[in-house]
């Protein structure tokens, strides 16, 4: 008697009934086994949709904002007066024989691209669901983009800056010449924290409650209001677990001539944050295909 019971069809069968049955081009998408490489050329060949983050995230900011990108400076310019009066007149921090207003704007234009491009990043893929749905097109694109619209407010941090060593008449020194190696520094910490977090947020929304809480911290554990040189110097290699901790001195060394901030432990953060930035992109990849399920 024969059966009834229907063969399951496989790939094979599929894909020779697409090739009989219809004339419009498809592709069969296999399933990723194991972890995926990192694909950073087909992130390359997508590079104009980074930019196109880049320019949405600016415009939503700042739309409908009575100052607008007036933000942008009085952040940090009110946070520098704010840690000018406390920390250097009221508790007299050392800032190692340098106006203690730009020692504090120098930390904090770095704390703040790192803060609010991890903060945006975190989130970001959550916000953009209906694209994570509807399109497919590399992933890596959405923050990275968001990182590189904060250039913008990072920009505008490091001209003030720049007027401020002016107006205190504090002059670079030779250091400033690798000044893009402390800038790439920085990108580097702030992608691999956004990598980690807004892969992990898709799944586990704690991750953006928490992460304010621990920005407060890490404000403290980081050398923004104070110099790097009062953490005593056996305990300089475990601080220097924190990236931004050199990444902020490393700031203050290229542009102040800050030559006491600079230690050997850099080695280490440099190695740390670079680990990290890589892992996190392969973390993201692995993460990505399950994005659009979990959103």
């Amino acid at each position: 008697m024969p059966s009834n019971t229907a063969k399951p069809a496989t790939t094979t069968d599929l894909t020779q009934d697409l090739h009989r049955d219809s004339t419009r081009p498809f592709a069969v998408i296999q399933p990723a086994g194991g972890w995926p490489d990192l694909e950073l050329r087909k992130l390359w060949e997508h590079r104009e949709l980074i930019w196109v983050f880049a320019a949405r995230d600016v415009r939503v900011r700042y739309k409908q904002r009575a100052v607008g990108l007036g933000w942008a400076i009085l952040q940090p310019a009110l946070t520098m007066a704010i840690f000018s009066v406390l920390f250097g007149r009221m508790m007299k921090i050392p800032s190692n024989d340098l106006p203690y207003p730009v020692f504090a704007l120098c930390g904090l234009v770095a704390w703040t691209y790192f803060v609010h491009g991890t903060t945006k990043s975190t989130i970001t893929l959550a916000a953009n669901r209906n694209l994570l749905t509807k399109v497919r097109f590399p992933r890596l694109a959405i923050p990275i983009g968001t990182l590189v619209g904060a250039l913008v407010d990072f920009a505008i941090g490091f001209v003030l800056l720049i007027i401020a060593l002016a107006w205190f008449g504090v002059m670079p020194s030779w250091n400033l010449v690798v000044f893009p190696m402390a800038l790439i520094l920085l990108f580097a910490a702030t992608l691999a924290a956004s990598l980690w977090l807004s892969a992990t947020n898709v799944r586990f929304r704690d991750v953006e409650n928490a992460l304010p809480f621990f920005m407060q911290i890490m404000l403290f554990l980081s050398p923004v209001a104070y110099p790097a040189t009062m953490v005593p110097d056996a305990w300089r290699w475990a601080y220097a677990i924190n990236p931004m901790s050199t990444v902020i001195s490393a700031f203050r060394f290229t542009l102040l001539g800050d030559d006491a901030a600079f230690h050997p432990a850099w080695l280490v953060s440099v190695a740390i944050t670079l680990i990290a930035c890589w892992a996190g992109i392969l973390f993201f990849r692995h993460q990505e295909d399950t994005f659009a399920d979990a959103v």
